[in-house]
């Protein structure tokens, strides 16, 4: 099995055979990432292990402390940087951005039908995957939002510029926009009463008792907005994938817009837009009956786990009917859960009720074949061109 199978080989219908065949054995593979945890008990028991387990796609532990992104950042460090983070990302300020996202979602469905309208088709990858997620990141980060574009381009160009899984920060990698971010920081620096912002409370944030670098708020601030561009874009792809695809749920989104949410939590399931998590192990530590030593590699298959046949009933079908539909590790778990689950859930219901409401169906392009995410731990869209049918409400009204 470690010759046959690659953690980080796109997603397709054969790598599922392959983590069901993982954990119908021993839930444990060794491959040349590390060792791969297939099962949902294992994949838990790690992901809530983080004095164990540490996590990056590349080894971090020859980088500099201020290059290290937040999700390898050990305890007790982990803590004051995760905390300003929260305060821009967590549920009670999602809740606060609700009518912005949802603004952003409606003007986004407009402009994909008036687009449709003028070229016959319309690719909704284009039109409102991409920009939702780039343009509520920058509103939430307190970043210029008409520069959201650029951020969707530079994760991207960022995230191509890793998969050599070389050890570079995340600066080094991608300088341009570092130094935009740099660019931030120097100007509220220059101010006398500066925004309140993510930028802002990094810069009077201190940890050990001292300030954090500029050189590690780029860091954490560049992580940030591909976090918020990658993860979210995936999901809210997959779930127009699935309706696309499925007129029957499509019509019950329409008949029952509240259905949004239970889709969003069973595409998270189903198609999970991360498919794997890498850690690095922090001390000898055993797990899912694997003896690791310090500074091994391990992988954690969030895509197996969230259709392990132990936890999930019928778990290669798409289902809304599932009785604990947030039981899935789409987000991880435990003390390092991802700060923006509540962000990205909320996005993507916004985007589902805003194009439920204006288009009345709609279908993939005659000889339509998904393009998928290239980035090797991702799930999602690349493209989705689809034809459009509007409501007659917005057939009346085509830019409103």
């Amino acid at each position: 099995m470690s010759d046959a199978f690659d953690p980080y080989a796109p997603s397709s219908a054969d790598r599922y055979d392959a983590m069901a065949r993982i954990r119908a054995g021993a839930g444990v593979a060794e491959t040349a990432a590390g060792y791969y945890i297939a099962t949902a008990a294992g994949v838990e028991s790690g992901l809530r292990a983080v004095d164990r387990f540490v996590g990056s796609f590349i080894d971090t532990s020859g980088l500099p402390e201020d290059d290290i992104p937040i999700s390898a950042v050990p305890e007790p460090r982990h803590g004051p940087i995760r905390r300003v983070i929260n305060t821009v990302v967590a549920a009670h300020r999602t809740a606060q951005a609700e009518p912005f996202i949802r603004d952003q979602a409606r003007r986004l469905v407009a402009a994909a039908l008036a687009r449709q309208q003028a070229d016959g088709r319309v690719d909704l990858v284009a039109e409102v995957v991409d920009p939702l997620p780039s343009t509520v990141i920058a509103h939430m980060l307190g970043v210029p939002i008409e520069d959201h574009e650029r951020f969707g381009t530079w994760s991207e160009e960022l995230l191509d510029g890793q998969r050599s899984g070389e050890p570079r920060g995340l600066y080094d990698t991608h300088p341009v926009f570092g130094a935009y971010i740099q660019g931030l920081i120097d100007q509220r620096r220059a101010l006398d009463d500066p925004p309140d912002d993510v930028i802002t409370r990094f810069m009077v944030t201190e940890v050990d008792g001292a300030p954090l670098s500029d050189r590690a708020i780029c860091t954490q601030t560049m992580n940030l907005i591909i976090a918020g561009n990658e993860t979210t874009r995936n999901l809210i792809g997959n779930c127009l994938l699935t309706l696309a695809t499925d007129p029957d749920l499509y019509g019950r989104l329409r008949a029952d817009p509240a259905l949004a949410a239970a889709i969003v939590e069973e595409s998270l399931r189903h198609d999970s837009p991360i498919q794997v998590l890498a850690r690095a192990v922090l001390a000898d530590t055993e797990l899912a009956d694997v003896g690791l030593r310090r500074g091994d590699r391990v992988v954690f298959g969030l895509a197996s786990a969230n259709r392990d046949e132990s936890r999930f009933d019928t778990p290669t079908e798409f289902r809304l009917d599932r009785p604990r539909p947030r039981e899935h590790l789409a987000f991880g778990t435990g003390p390092h859960v991802c700060p923006g689950a509540s962000l990205a859930r909320l996005e993507t219901v916004a985007a589902l009720q805003a194009f439920s409401d204006r288009v009345a169906a709609f279908r993939p392009v005659d000889g339509f074949t998904p393009v998928p995410n290239p980035v090797f731990w991702a799930l999602g869209q690349r493209a989705l061109p689809v034809i459009l049918t509007p409501t007659d409400a917005a057939a009346r009204t085509p830019g409103g």
